[in-house]
This record gives C-alpha cells, sequence and structure tokens, in this order.
C-alpha cells in the first residue's frame, strides 16, 4: 500500500520586521523613504560637488548679467549724446551691418554645400570641421573655437574674431592648418577634444590630432574652407 503525499501547507519564511503578514494577509511593509539629510550624509562628496556648480553657475548668471547691465548703459550714455539725425543714421548702419552679416553666412552654407571640389566646411556655431565634397559629408570633425577678444595697441583696440565666410588654405603641416587672414587650425593631443583645457588663441580653431592626420593627405594649399 503506498502512503499518500504529503499536502500540508508550506510554512511561511519570515522575512523580517517589515515583511510580516497580519491575520487578514495583507503585508505590513515600512514604505518610508529617507529624506534631504539621509541622502546628504550617504553621499557628502555628490552633495558638495552638486552645490559648487551650482554656486558657478550663479556666479556665472550674476557676472553676464552685470556686464549686460554695463554695456545697455553704456550704450544709453552713447545715444543719449546724439542728435536725432546721427542717432537714426547709427541704427541704420548696425540694421545694415546685422544683414550683411546674416546674407554672408547663409551664402557660405550655401557654397559648401554645393561646392563640387573637395572643401572644409566650419560650422562655428555647433562646433564642427566637414571635409566635404559636391554635399557629401566625407568626414566630421570636432572642433573648438577660440574666443574673440579686442587687442590694444595703445590708442586703438584691434578685433580678433573667428572669420566668416570664404577662405582659403595656405600652408600645412603637423603643425595644424594656416588659413587666409591668419586664423589656424591647430591639433591637440587630447582625447577627448573637450577635455584639452589648455588655452585657445583667439580666433582659433582646435581639432583633435588624429582627425588633422586622417585629412591630411586631402588638403593641399589654396583648397577652399568655409566658415558660418
Amino acid at each position: 500500500m503506498t502512503t499518500p503525499p504529503d499536502i500540508s501547507p508550506a510554512p511561511e519564511f519570515d522575512d523580517g520586521p517589515g515583511d510580516r503578514r497580519d491575520p487578514s494577509g495583507k503585508r505590513n511593509h515600512d514604505r518610508r523613504r529617507g529624506g534631504w539629510r539621509d541622502f546628504r550624509r550617504a553621499y557628502p562628496g555628490f552633495v558638495f560637488t552638486l552645490l559648487i556648480a551650482l554656486s558657478a553657475m550663479i556666479a556665472l548668471d550674476g557676472f553676464l548679467i552685470y556686464k549686460r547691465y554695463n554695456y545697455e548703459n553704456e550704450v544709453s550714455r552713447l545715444r543719449a549724446n546724439m542728435t536725432q539725425t546721427e542717432r537714426a543714421k547709427t541704427d541704420a548702419i548696425v540694421q545694415s551691418e546685422q544683414y550683411k552679416a546674416r546674407i554672408a553666412l547663409e551664402l557660405a552654407k550655401r557654397q559648401a554645400k554645393f561646392d563640387k571640389s573637395l572643401h572644409l566646411s566650419v560650422s562655428v556655431d555647433s562646433g564642427k570641421i566637414f571635409l566635404e565634397r559636391d554635399g557629401a559629408v566625407l568626414r566630421e570633425m570636432a572642433a573648438i573655437i577660440g574666443p574673440e577678444t579686442k587687442v590694444s595697441n595703445g590708442t586703438d583696440s584691434i578685433p580678433i574674431v573667428v572669420p566668416r565666410g570664404q577662405r582659403s588654405v595656405m600652408k600645412i603641416s603637423d603643425d595644424g592648418i594656416a588659413i587666409e587672414g591668419g586664423t589656424v587650425i591647430v591639433p591637440s593631443d587630447a582625447n577627448p577634444l573637450a577635455t584639452d583645457s589648455n588655452p585657445i588663441p583667439p580666433g582659433g580653431v582646435r581639432i583633435s590630432r588624429m582627425d588633422l592626420k586622417a585629412i591630411m593627405p586631402n588638403l593641399s594649399p589654396g583648397m577652399r574652407v568655409f566658415f558660418y
């Protein structure tokens, strides 16, 4: 005669005070969550770094607001010393120069897109350089653009800016690409490029040395470079 199987209910395991069952079958979980004080004690380094970053951003915003306030006051002071005719003429010149700059940028973009010869395109706003031909992108490279500034020679100041429009390659070497007008595209050994903390000359452009070596066989003096 065979013995009938044991069908007694399996024993219930107690997972601790937080997982006890009451007579009605419900779980009595402790759903309390730690507050800011517990988080700060658990991750003091992260909280400190977060506070430093937040303080730096607030300080930068305050500095920019202060500079803008000074510029607006200076503009108001200069305009107050002008006659109505001079103000109207100045406004017309400024508006005309803005239109010229926009047209130059759009023309540079259009020429870079449809140029059938091999050329470089430098997108200043997005920080990218493209090796292109007839609308096809052969290589895309990350770039860091140097700041625009003014150099004083004692009595006057000369603006140093990133060029816009069409330029030409003047010289190619392991030290970089010299562009017409004085702009230089220099290489960096940092990987990735964004980690390079060395200062960039005003108006200059920096790319990775790997990208420079990759495109050097395709470069030649006289090649067109479009900045936009």
